[in-house]
């Protein structure tokens, strides 16, 4: 890929060479005009010498820096929350922290290298629809998570209301409405909850009487 110095100024020897010899060909024409012969010559030569050194320097190829070998480091998943936070804080308006997410719900930790000062030993995996952080243990979670927690979404904007029990005190997301409404096309395995925050699900048992009830 050219640098900004190369595209300001043309890379091969032959051209720098002709824009040099220009100088020196532009001296003696004035000189054999206005007969100086051979001041102008001289002087054009030095010139273009002196063009020519710096078209050289200015396109030298500027060396990489080596990316920097971050050390393996032990990490709990507190600790990756708190690198998330600090760098979702430093996004653009607009970009969110799915950016970290991969397509399996793994977390890029080396975005997060700088933050945490090394690469976790270990992967960690995020919900890309409420933002819960998994250890690699529990990261069939993120991936249930997101698919539930879809059909709530589309479940309650068919229907206007949350998939669940009538007075159930814990708020259970009820599978069989999911999938009666075509919403979910199988029953996951684990229990999950739907939240007072904007109906977030959440594989955390509330207490009873969540519901202010």
């Amino acid at each position: 890929m050219d640098t900004e110095n190369d595209r300001a100024f043309p890379g091969t020897p032959g051209l720098k060479a002709a824009i040099a010899l220009v100088w020196p060909i532009i001296g003696y024409i004035i000189d054999f005009v206005l007969d100086l012969f051979p001041y102008l010559t001289v002087l054009g030569s030095v010139g273009g010498m002196a063009i020519y050194i710096l078209l050289a320097a200015r396109t030298k190829k500027i060396p990489q820096e080596t990316p920097k070998a971050w050390p393996i480091i032990e990490t709990s998943v507190e600790d990756i929350k708190q690198a998330v936070r600090i760098y979702s804080e430093q996004l653009p308006k607009g970009v969110y922290r799915t950016i970290l997410v991969k397509e399996d719900n793994c977390i890029d930790v080396e975005q997060l290298a700088p933050i945490l000062k090394g690469i976790p030993s270990r992967n960690f995996y995020m919900s890309k629809e409420t933002y819960d952080i998994f250890d690699e243990e529990e990261k069939n979670l993120a991936v249930t998570i997101d698919l539930v927690q879809k059909a709530v979404d589309l479940y309650v904007k068919e229907h206007k209301e949350y998939p669940m029990l009538p007075y159930d005190p814990l708020n259970r997301v009820n599978y069989y409405q999911l999938m009666k409404a075509h919403c979910l096309s199988t029953k996951p395995e684990i229990e999950l909850y739907i939240t007072n925050y904007d109906g977030l699900v959440t594989h955390k048992k509330p207490k009873e009487n969540s519901t202010g009830n």
